[in-house]
């Protein structure tokens, strides 16, 4: 999300506390939620816990720029934590300009119990896809309670009133002070942890379909965050997906099988995959332009699932879209950066120089996308655009040999003629000398061998 021009260092901020934090709900934040949201998310939820007071006002306003000095971030930095908070339930934010400026009031919540956030199907998914399967289970196991009662056991447990004594006319005429505890000592339920509220998608038709089926009454609203995500997903309407629904739905109980759902629907898809016709090239002629509207079409009016299909048989028939990339997808749309068409514009863009969708070159394009406030996928086609044109042209890397010139020495030339030297009466004297000490040598060795 990019930030809004009216969220500004210079703005003022207050803190306040719809719950309690106790050193277990620290711990839960540390473990569970930590990973989701990244270090910086996380100091700046410890530093608002650190900074509320129990009864705050108004006039208790300090500068976002005290944030951005303690955490050492910018204020898109900041804005990207806050969204980070809000969107798994630690934080809500308000904001109102009274005649003082523009305010905004940080409304802090704790984390949700073990139990509640691993049977959040948005928050246990999320973790799942941030740690992997073997951390993941090894957070589980860390939560996980393991009473050791046996049914055997006597319950000897005493009441309250065993122990303490209280007047009947205490418990049925409560003090005055007792009852505006009641009212002043409340905390506020935590947000629940949404991908929208399914605006647009027709709920009531879903439940007619359902009417007739053996799905128990509450299931569909107890999941309906799940169900709007793959329907957005996958791109299905109400009708199929009702039979998807009932497909998955215990015949004894009349409870939704939730991963069972998926599975189905994701079998489906795979299968469907090779009776998808395959799009004709469009012609290296067509001009740019047209080309972008063509696939701004296509972007904005199928569903994640079906484009990666459709470009992965552009590519070859035999194509498809494995479980990495449907998962790295799925996360990337459960994080809220951009909206559908956005992402299938990405899609697009990576599968134009790769063949698959990775984890990692992902990540890099998306952050890469976010710097540059990309938040439409016209936006998006723009900044594809610059980044090929400000792309400098490739150097060859092919290493220049350095060849070594050799010097031949002159009597290697085929021309050399030697140099004569004038003999002067010094030298013959010399040469004399010695060829008369050598026939000496010569001699004495004549002789030895003589003797």
């Amino acid at each position: 999300m990019q930030r809004p021009e009216t969220y500004l260092p210079q703005d003022d901020y207050v803190i306040t506390q719809a719950t309690y934090l106790s050193d277990f709900d620290q711990k839960v934040a540390t473990r569970l939620y930590q990973p989701l949201i990244g270090p910086v998310a996380f100091a700046l939820y410890l530093t608002l816990w650190q900074e509320v007071t129990p009864r705050p006002s108004l006039s208790d306003r300090k500068k976002h720029v005290r944030l951005l000095d303690l955490l050492h971030v910018s204020i898109d930095e900041l804005f990207t934590a806050r969204v980070k908070l809000e969107a798994v339930g630690l934080l809500k934010t308000y904001t109102q300009v009274d005649q003082l400026g523009r305010f905004y009031a940080y409304e802090l919540y704790a984390p949700v119990s073990p139990d509640r956030f691993f049977s959040d199907d948005l928050l246990s998914v999320l973790l799942y896809d941030t740690v992997g399967e073997t951390q993941f289970a090894t957070l589980r196991q860390d939560f996980q309670l393991s009473p050791i009662r046996r049914d055997s056991w006597q319950d000897i447990t005493s009441d309250f009133l065993d122990v303490f004594h209280i007047s009947a006319q205490a418990l049925t005429d409560p003090p005055i002070a007792v009852e505006t505890a009641k009212q002043a000592v409340v905390q506020s339920e935590a947000p629940k942890v949404t991908l929208g509220n399914g605006e647009g998608y027709d709920w009531e038709f879903l439940a007619q379909q359902l009417a007739n089926s053996n799905l128990k009454a509450g299931e569909l609203e107890k999941y309906q965050s799940a169900i709007y995500q793959l329907a957005k997903f996958y791109g299905l309407q109400p009708v199929d997906l009702a039979r998807y629904i009932e497909a998955a739905t215990n015949v004894m109980t009349g409870e939704l099988n939730l991963p069972q759902l998926r599975r189905n629907i994701e079998q489906t898809a795979t299968k469907q995959e090779h009776k998808v016709a395959v799009q004709p090239q469009l012609s290296t002629k067509v001009a740019v332009a047209d080309t972008d509207a063509a696939l701004l079409k296509d972007a904005k009016q199928m569903s994640i699932r079906e484009f990666i299909v459709a470009a992965k048989h552009k590519k070859n028939a035999q194509m498809y879209p494995g479980h990495n990339e449907i998962q790295a997808l799925l996360k990337l749309q459960q994080r809220r950066v951009f909206d559908d068409a956005t992402i299938n514009i990405l899609v697009d863009y990576i599968l134009q120089t790769n063949d698959s969708i990775n984890q990692a070159y992902l990540d890099a394009v998306v952050n890469s996308w976010l710097k540059a406030g990309v938040t439409s996928p016209e936006q998006a086609l723009v900044q594809i655009h610059e980044f090929v044109t400000k792309k400098p042209a490739r150097k060859s890397t092919r290493p220049r040999a350095n060849r070594r010139v050799e010097t031949r020495p002159a009597w290697m030339q085929p021309d050399y003629q030697p140099k004569k030297e004038e003999v002067t009466p010094e030298m013959k004297a010399q040469l004399a000398a010695n060829q008369a000490k050598l026939a000496a040598l010569r001699k004495e060795a004549t002789d030895g061998n003589h003797s």
